[in-house]
């Protein structure tokens, strides 16, 4: 991850701050140029990464995630990395590995490394398949597919080629705004091949999502919270009604440095989400601007979804610092893409908490120890960021309701809560 850039003014000067949820609305259509590594080394501090996550039947986890990273310091290159993760719920094991990779090459939505290799394929109108080859060390190798079916188009909130934006500074224009973040997700893959640790091969056939993210600025400017969630019915194991159904969520909380009416005017939360169904993929596409409660109505509305992710009864974690989440409520609501109608859709995790172990708690990740000694080395000097991820692991159940309906969906949870600064 970049953190070192120009730190912003301090002094309140009118809106600095452009939410994606307040200027545009709804499903927007993915492009080639959408999922393709941008790279882009020549407007300052850039995070760009590609995340593939599935979950197996038996409730088993997988991550696997490039890192792209450019610090926008003149004669410090660019770094990339690749992080992979497994976890079983049944036997409470998980298995780590993080590795700085060497030779990278880009090409569209390919790569290509020493250690590692994405092969891309399709288009985002017809079916579309990521094949990752990895050896990370002589203990963890893999030969992972992830595929996305044709009638399972991905998304980024609002169409056009300024879907997905919010964007920071004054001036919203690309040559003139201080930075900018941006999601496009594949909310439906399937996922099979080999994971093989130690002498040990598992069969990663399941439910898998996709995400191509970029952090056009520093991270800690970004974002001061992220709320991350991924739910999915178990492979083999359809909901009777509405098939395979997959609900993702993605939000961010700005920092004091970027607010509705410049510096130190309140933090703001873009929240974006969807809901997908194999009779209607996308179903829904929902986003929502939280405004601070000191300025409810600056922002403009676009649309009329709820989209949320609330955290219930924070408690001090003494570890970290941080006030974590004793649980967490999350909300969709739209209308329908296709068709008419609104469809809402609400999951809770009842327990969360800050003890690994407890509450689905998988891991506190200190991203701190995951990144380059190059960057690291600085981070808290320069930007006082200390950021954590809390990753949870969970059974739940999806509650939809639709067309004058309630069906409770079972499937399992994937979430995270992740604090940069207070």
């Amino acid at each position: 991850m970049s953190w070192f850039s120009s730190q912003s003014s301090t002094t309140p000067s009118g809106p600095n701050f452009y939410p994606v949820t307040s200027y545009l609305s709804g499903f927007g259509e993915l492009t080639t140029a959408d999922t393709t590594w941008s790279n882009t080394s020549s407007k300052g501090s850039q995070t760009e990464t590609q995340n593939w996550y599935t979950i197996l039947d038996d409730g088993t986890w997988i991550m696997i995630q490039i890192i792209w990273s450019y610090l926008g310091i003149f004669l410090v290159p660019a770094t990339t990395q690749m992080t992979f993760k497994v976890y079983n719920p049944n036997t409470k094991k998980s298995t780590w590995r993080s590795i700085n990779a060497s030779g990278v090459k880009f090409d569209k939505q390919s790569a290509k490394s020493d250690q590692f290799e994405v092969k891309h394929s399709g288009s985002p109108t017809t079916e579309e398949s990521y094949h990752i080859i990895a050896t990370l060390d002589k203990d963890v190798k893999f030969d992972v597919k992830f595929v996305r079916p044709a009638e399972a188009p991905g998304f980024k909130f609002g169409a056009g080629a300024q879907g997905g934006f919010s964007t920071f500074g004054k001036e919203r224009q690309d040559a003139k705004r201080d930075g900018f973040v941006i999601h496009r997700f594949h909310p439906s893959a399937y996922s099979s091949g080999t994971i093989t640790i130690g002498d040990k091969p598992l069969d990663v056939t399941g439910e898998g999502m996709f995400v191509h993210a970029i952090q056009g600025m520093r991270p800690n400017l970004v974002a001061s919270r992220w709320n991350f969630a991924f739910f999915t019915t178990p492979h083999g194991a359809d909901d009777a009604k509405l098939g395979k159904v997959r609900a993702v969520q993605m939000e961010f909380e700005t920092t004091d440095d970027y607010g509705p009416k410049g510096p130190k005017s309140g933090r703001t939360k873009v929240n974006i989400g969807a809901v997908y169904t194999s009779e209607s993929a996308p179903l829904i596409v929902s986003g929502q601007t939280h405004s601070p409660s000191a300025t409810p109505d600056v922002y403009p509305t676009a649309t009329e979804s709820i989209s949320s992710a609330t955290h219930i009864s924070p408690i001090k974690d003494k570890e970290t610092g941080y006030l974590v989440p004793s649980s967490i409520e999350y909300k969709w609501s739209a209308d329908k893409v296709k068709g008419e109608g609104k469809v809402s859709a609400k999951l809770t995790q009842a327990t969360a908490g800050a003890i690994v172990g407890e509450g689905g708690l998988i891991e506190k990740v200190n991203v701190l120890q995951e990144i380059p000694y190059v960057i690291r080395k600085g981070v808290n000097a320069v930007t006082g960021a200390d950021p954590y991820i809390y990753q949870y692991v969970n059974s739940a159940t999806l509650e939809v309701e639709i067309d004058g309906e309630t069906i409770l969906v079972k499937g399992y949870l994937f979430n995270e809560a992740s604090f940069v600064s207070e």
